[in-house]
């Protein structure tokens, strides 16, 4: 009986931790891996183009030292793993770790693919590498995993000195093109970044999605009319939010409502036809989860 207790919290703690762990997940992790694994062999490293994080000092190291990129990539990683462990949860350690492992083999497996893409132009090498491993990184990403490396890093350096990620992503990144240009020349070093850039881009992209949502702010006299008129024929919620003009000193509902791009046009109609002189701020949304939008998961 003294010891039901903790065995009882334990057990149901791993069931919990089992229940996030998701196949589909673990199978975009891998899958964008091979992604990004092929964007390095193919095209940047034939094109002496750097990535950004670990894998961007392991193509240095490669080009230094000529030892494979996986040996680099897997040596590095293991330290940051133990260093970085107890600062991140227990499911993206585990997918963090798959990735990594993941990513360690399709270098090794995919560096003696002799394929010729037929890119003689150092600038689309550049824009292609980009996008290929920006949507790889990006899957993996998406599918709530990383590759280890600097995000693993840019997790540690956060909890502990509260900076924001992305800007230690971009620190992290500027060291290594600092470094890539002591190693290389100055023309190859601005291809790098422009390939860390667009590859950056295309990350956000597909993290966010093809379904990026508009949330509207909407000051109108005739708020309770409009707020109607949107749950009638946009089937979306309305939020008021309590606000005051500084010049009239009036008190008055503002309507907040998260709708479809698509939707978009149909709302600034509603609105101007029940209020011309409503007044209206459109901001575009990354993300909407919960009823009406992308249903919500597990988070990490």
């Amino acid at each position: 009986m003294y010891f039901s207790e903790p065995v009882n919290k334990v057990t149901a703690n791993l069931k919990r931790f089992k229940e996030k762990i998701s196949f589909q997940d673990i199978l975009g992790i891998i899958l964008g891996s091979f992604i990004l694994a092929l964007s390095i062999q193919l095209i940047l490293v034939p094109a002496h183009i750097l990535t950004g994080g670990v894998t961007g000092i392991a193509i240095i190291l490669k080009f230094l030292l000529r030892i494979d990129i996986w040996i680099w990539y897997i040596s590095l990683n293991i330290p940051i793993f133990i260093l970085g462990y107890k600062f991140i949860s227990k499911r993206f350690a585990l997918y963090s770790l798959i990735g990594m492992l993941a990513l360690t083999l399709f270098l090794r497996v995919t560096q003696n693919w002799m394929l010729n893409l037929g890119i003689d132009d150092l600038l689309l090498s550049v824009l292609l590498g980009g996008v290929i491993s920006g949507l790889g990184t990006g899957i993996c990403l998406r599918c709530k995993g990383s590759t280890g490396g600097t995000d693993i890093i840019a997790v540690i350096i956060s909890n502990l000195w509260g900076y924001n990620i992305g800007s230690i992503f971009f620190a992290i990144n500027l060291i290594i093109l600092g470094v890539f240009l002591f190693t290389s020349n100055i023309e190859l070093t601005l291809f790098s970044a422009i390939s860390i850039f667009v590859s950056g881009k295309v990350v956000d992209k597909v993290q966010s999605g093809s379904n990026v949502s508009r949330t509207a702010l909407i000051v109108s006299e005739q708020s309770n009319d409009i707020a109607a008129a949107i749950m009638a024929n946009l089937n979306r919620g309305c939020t008021y939010l309590a606000g005051k003009g500084a010049y009239t000193g009036e008190t008055r509902d503002i309507i907040m409502v998260t709708i479809a791009r698509t939707q978009l046009p149909r709302l600034k109609e509603i609105v101007f036809q029940l209020d011309p002189n409503a007044f209206i701020t459109i901001n575009d949304t990354i993300e909407v989860l919960g009823k009406g939008f992308k249903k919500s998961g597990p988070e990490f």
